[in-house]
């Protein structure tokens, strides 16, 4: 096991928090600005997964606290932690990585093939969760509070967490290549594409922190229930980059419109103005006819209400360019 001590899980931990916090308090606001007012699901799911982050890494450093002392440990309390954990983990896990495919639900829901993955991934994971919550609930039982008893509480719980961890390697990956066939199939300039391929395929790192947090769990299965720091403190980073790759789109957006305040924001006929994550396409950049436009490409079109539209009437396409609800 690395050297992992409890200053720098708090330190590097709380750091992550704040900076968590930072990008989903950006991601809000710019969709709220953009939306006039109003939030989508996967800027509520990316509250709750901060939540659960959140109150995820509080747990955990008191569990590191405690199996932190010298023997005999407080085994009812262990106990309660480990219930306690459980739901925590597995609801993180989810809710950290939910919005995600939320976000690519609402922006290229036009294609249903994408739809079919994304709802088939959020339902297949959800109940694989739930049912290593339930196998490690019953290894669990509070009726029998020994020492070896806990020792098959953390073990179930920890075969659990590699479970999850290897369907968090698959739900990443998944991540990682949906939007590719659509980011470079939209009729876009090239350095708009690398821009967008840029802030989705950062998904990247998601799967390389969900590697690096699977092997600590996996290492820890052959512990006695006590060395848990280092796959406590993977699963804070792995945590924390599903939130980041998750508001990825957004903090582009923030940083193009607030902090670098490109000269296309001062043209009004220019071709970004107010989306969380939308470009309205360029004359040189004009879908041909017949192919959908999804609702990345569209969605600046409730702001820029004075540039024509570009692309298929909505009468005649209106089936094909009304918003996806997730």
């Amino acid at each position: 096991m690395p050297f992992i001590t409890l200053p720098i899980y708090e330190g590097v931990g709380i750091t992550l928090v704040v900076i968590a916090s930072a990008l989903v308090g950006a991601r809000c606001f710019v969709n709220y600005q953009a939306s006039h007012g109003k939030l989508s699901a996967h800027d509520y799911l990316s509250v709750v997964g901060l939540i659960f982050l959140i109150i995820t890494y509080a747990v955990n450093d008191i569990i590191i606290r405690t199996i932190s002392v010298p023997p005999p440990f407080d085994l009812p309390f262990l106990f309660r932690l480990a219930i306690i954990i459980i739901i925590l983990v597995q609801g993180t896990l989810w809710f950290t990585k939910a919005p995600i495919l939320f976000l690519y639900l609402q922006l290229f829901g036009v294609n249903r093939w994408l739809r079919y993955i994304s709802w088939a991934t959020l339902v297949v994971a959800g109940l694989i969760y739930i049912a290593g919550l339930i196998f490690t609930l019953v290894m669990c039982p509070t009726d029998k509070v020994t020492f070896a008893a806990y020792q098959t509480c953390a073990h179930a719980n920890t075969l659990t967490g590699v479970i999850s961890g290897f369907v968090s390697i698959i739900v990443d990956a998944i991540i990682f290549l949906l939007p590719i066939p659509i980011i470079f199939r939209l009729q876009l300039e090239t350095s708009k594409k690398i821009g967008l391929s840029v802030a989705f395929l950062s998904g990247i790192l998601g799967i390389a922190a969900s590697i690096v947090a699977l092997y600590y769990k996996y290492l820890a299965l052959f512990g006695d229930g006590t060395q848990l720091i280092a796959p406590i403190f993977f699963f804070t980073i792995e945590a924390f980059v599903a939130i980041a790759v998750g508001c990825a789109p957004a903090i582009r957006s923030f940083w193009r419109r607030y902090i670098s305040k490109p000269a296309t924001l001062s043209n009004p006929g220019s071709g970004y103005q107010g989306s969380g994550y939308s470009h309205v396409l360029s004359n040189r950049s004009k879908p041909p006819r017949n192919i959908p436009i999804s609702e990345w490409e569209r969605s600046d079109e409730h702001i820029n209400s004075g540039i024509p539209r570009r692309g298929p009437s909505e009468s005649s396409h209106k089936g094909l360019v009304d918003p996806i609800s997730p």
